[in-house]
């Protein structure tokens, strides 16, 4: 049996380097290219480069766009890696690079400035837990690397979470594995208080239940879960959606911050006037359906078994909606045809970040006068756009939402107008 080559890591050199631009990740590029973390725009910095990666040996000369850092971990957490950029200049950096994806697919759309949607703070993240070398580390994956950084805080979370920080804490030390192995924490502020989804625990302990029911008493937490086991539960972790409660899967998607839900639900509210059918695609747990339930009947169709429970729990239990449909349906795999677009006044689309070129295809081929496109992709989201207007879709202006700061990602929004 001939067995594979380990691929040689390049040798490092040090260079000299001046970044001309930041990249879509939030890498600074300099000549070569070479992308380094930690430059901004005009910097000088000798560079250990390996291949097509640098890290900044010594920087030799500062923007006037840098700014200090306002949480203690950066530049070793993987999170927030632009903190060190003026806010004006960043948001500015972070609408452009909307604007360049849909240049790069051929559209010259209409794009508005960039909604701040931190609101108050991140509503749901992912911690890790582990024993290293004897020592216990709670935090974050650092840049580039599958090692934790130790955080005690997290300067970006809503306060519920931030204000919980030592119980979580104490949470991941009492279920981390005792040599190898890791788990990860996800946290979720509802308003029914914390939703706590524990991910890597082989085998829950009596031990176990006990320190989860005494901090879910403790911190009013609503409910903690264990490799997928509910092992306390106080209240119900609702998040309000429109007129609807919403009790997502636990450790279940939930856009970051309420304020980012809120601002790219408003593009579709604002479509669906004169709507007598609407259809939702990628539906969630019905951050968009059970909105737009409010001014017309909504089939929602979603690939998540529990996802889709969720949302139709929630519309059995909201009175003064329009009626609610759900099909469970891979839409990556099954897009809907052309066909079983028929009847819809309006359909939204909001995909993964991979995007949805198929359904996109189908839907250019569809007689659905409006469409909205939701999506935290800008590359995908231009591409899919470029097929809806290939298909005779006219674009309306591009409502780009900044949800997680200071990181290279984006969400973006429109409407597409079936022409004639």
């Amino acid at each position: 049996m001939t067995r594979r080559r380990r691929k040689k890591t390049p040798p490092a050199e040090t260079r000299e380097l001046t970044a001309e631009a930041v990249g879509a990740r939030g890498d600074a590029i300099a000549p070569g290219p070479v992308y380094v973390p930690g430059l901004l725009p005009g910097e000088t910095a000798r560079v250990e480069v390996r291949g097509d990666r640098g890290r900044v040996v010594e920087r030799l000369s500062d923007s006037p766009d840098r700014v200090e850092p306002f949480c203690p971990i950066h530049g070793r957490c993987g999170g927030c890696a632009l903190q060190y950029w003026r806010a004006e200049v960043y948001r500015d950096w972070k609408r452009d690079r909307v604007v360049a994806a849909l240049a790069r697919a051929g559209l010259a759309a209409e794009v508005g400035p960039l909604l701040d949607a931190r609101g108050a703070g991140r509503r749901r993240l992912t911690l890790h837990a582990e024993r290293r070398g004897g020592a216990f580390v709670f935090g974050y994956a650092e840049r580039a690397s599958d090692r934790l950084v130790d955080a005690a805080d997290c300067p970006v979370a809503a306060e519920p979470i931030r204000n919980a920080f030592p119980d979580l804490r104490r949470l991941a030390d009492a279920l981390a594995p005792a040599k190898k192995g890791r788990i990860d924490i996800a946290v979720a502020a509802t308003e029914g208080g914390l939703d706590v989804a524990v991910k890597g625990v082989r085998e829950i302990t009596l031990d176990h239940r006990l320190v989860a029911a005494e901090l879910a008493q403790s911190g009013g937490w609503a409910r903690i879960t264990i490799s997928g086991e509910p092992v306390a539960e106080r209240a119900k972790p609702f998040v309000r959606c429109g007129p609807a409660e919403i009790v997502p899967p636990p450790g279940g998607f939930l856009q970051a911050t309420a304020a980012g839900e809120a601002a790219l639900a408003d593009v579709a509210l604002a479509a669906v006037d004169g709507a007598k059918r609407v259809i939702d695609l990628y539906a969630g747990s019905g951050a968009f359906a059970l909105r737009l339930a409010e001014h017309a009947p909504v089939l929602a169709v979603e690939g998540d078994a529990e996802a889709l429970a969720a949302l139709r729990a929630a519309a059995d239990h909201t009175q003064g909606i329009k009626p609610v449909e759900t099909m469970k349906r891979d839409l990556a795999l099954e897009p809907l045809a052309s066909t079983e677009l028929e009847g819809a006044d309006l359909v939204v689309l909001d995909p993964p970040r991979s995007g949805a070129r198929e359904q996109a295809e189908r839907l250019a081929d569809s007689a659905v006068p409006r469409i909205v496109s939701v999506s935290c992709n800008p590359a995908t989201f231009a591409r899919d756009a470029a097929i809806l207007v290939e298909g005779g879709y006219s674009m309306g202006e591009v409502t780009p939402v900044d949800q997680f700061a200071w990181t290279g990602h984006v969400e973006c929004a429109a409407v597409f107008e079936r022409a004639g």
